[in-house]
Formats: structure tokens, C-alpha cells, sequence
């Protein structure tokens, strides 16, 4: 079954340019096995975000190393159970948990979020499919729906990955991630007005994982 919306159907709004006031630290998060820390940054940055300069990643790798060694991280990710290694728990500073990821095969199923009943990121499921790509996860365009807004997480046009926003029929920037440290992390910023830091978070290390990403 196709996903009820589709990004040619959203033409992006070029006029509208990201201005991020959320910073997150991303560590040990793609194709991991065991837990994944996610360090908001946002609050510690002095140096402004330009596009992932390289100023601004050496920032966000020394204040990272500092709140890592004095700080429990804000989010922590790990595996749910021994037999499906892919239902990935998120957790708060505080230990409680915000969602699940389940993290799947395509051939199996969609992936997707499920949130505790009363959850202030999502009244429902979030699921993400495939859209606009080649299948392949060089190339992945995928989307989801929170409260009936479509959002589009697309990295076809190289490693770095836009979060659009579905709004007025156009696509709107509201967050970027980027590769960090060997490839097993990630800088993730956003516009937090426009997208829940959990949402974008949750659906982004989906993302990165990729669709055949099972842990062995």
C-alpha cells in the first residue's frame, strides 16, 4: 500500500530557510546493538549553526565529551528484550520511557514509533514509509504523519538528511542530521516550533539505521 502523501505532491518552500534552536548530540546511534546516549546540546553552543561547519562540529565534539563525563545523556536508546533485537526502548534523563522503535525490514514490515498511552510527543503510532527512492539506503526518502502533518526525512541528495514539513501544500525545512565520529554518530538540529524533539529524534535514528539495519 502507497503512503497517502508524497513529496512531489509538496513542492519545497526555497523562501523559508532553517533557523534550528534545538542542538542534539546523536552518540553511538546508528547501527548499534546495544544503547545509544542522545545529548541535548543546545543550551552549551556558542558557536551558531552554519550548515555543520567544521566549527561548529569541533564545538559540538568538545562539549559532548564534557557533558558525557559529568551528565547523564538527556535520551537513552537501547534494545527491548533478546529475541527482536530491532524494538529499540527510548527513555528520558529521568528514566521513563517516551517511546519504542521498532526498526524492521522493509519485507517485513513498515518501521515505526509507539508511544505510552497519554504521551505528550503523539497521540498515536508514528509509522514511516518509503517514498520517492531507489530502495536503497544511500538514497532514502521516507515519511510519516503526526497529527495528520506530513513530514519528510530525505537524504537523496547526499549524507546529510533534511526533516521537512508539510505546510500549505509546500515542504518546509525544520531540521538536518549529519554524520559524526566514524560514522557511528550523529548532529542533529531542528526547529523545535515546528517538530517535536522526540518525533524528530525517534524517526531520524530509524532513519539512519536504515530499513535493513537488523541487529545481528
Amino acid at each position: 500500500m502507497p503512503h497517502p502523501f508524497h513529496p512531489d505532491d509538496f513542492p519545497i518552500n526555497k523562501s523559508v530557510t532553517l533557523r534550528p534552536n534545538k542542538t542534539f548530540y546523536l552518540k553511538k546511534a546508528i547501527h548499534f546493538k546495544t544503547n545509544a546516549q542522545i545529548y541535548n546540546l543546545s543550551s552549551h553552543l556558542s558557536q551558531p549553526w552554519n550548515d555543520f561547519s567544521h566549527s561548529f562540529l569541533d564545538e559540538t565534539s568538545r562539549v559532548v565529551e564534557k557533558l558525557s563525563s559529568s551528565s547523564a545523556p538527556s535520551y537513552e536508546i537501547g534494545s527491548s528484550g533478546n529475541m527482536m533485537r530491532t524494538i529499540k526502548t527510548m527513555k528520558d534523563s529521568s528514566g521513563d520511557k517516551v517511546c519504542d522503535l521498532n526498526i524492521t525490514f522493509v519485507s517485513f514490515d513498515l518501521s515505526s514509533v509507539r508511544f505510552p498511552p497519554g504521551s505528550e510527543h503523539s497521540r498515536h503510532e508514528i509509522e514511516m514509509w518509503p517514498v520517492g527512492d531507489k530502495g536503497n539506503d544511500e538514497a532514502k526518502h521516507e515519511a510519516f504523519v503526526r497529527h495528520s502533518i506530513p513530514y519528510f526525512w530525505d537524504m537523496t541528495g547526499g549524507r546529510v538528511g533534511i526533516l521537512y514539513k508539510g505546510l500549505n501544500q509546500q515542504r518546509v525545512e525544520v531540521g538536518r542530521v549529519a554524520g559524526f565520529g566514524f560514522d557511528k554518530d550523529a548532529v542533529l538540529v531542528l526547529n523545535g516550533d515546528e517538530i517535536d524533539e522526540v518525533v524528530a529524534i525517534s524517526t531520524c535514528v530509524i532513519l539512519l539505521n536504515g530499513r535493513d539495519a537488523m541487529d545481528a
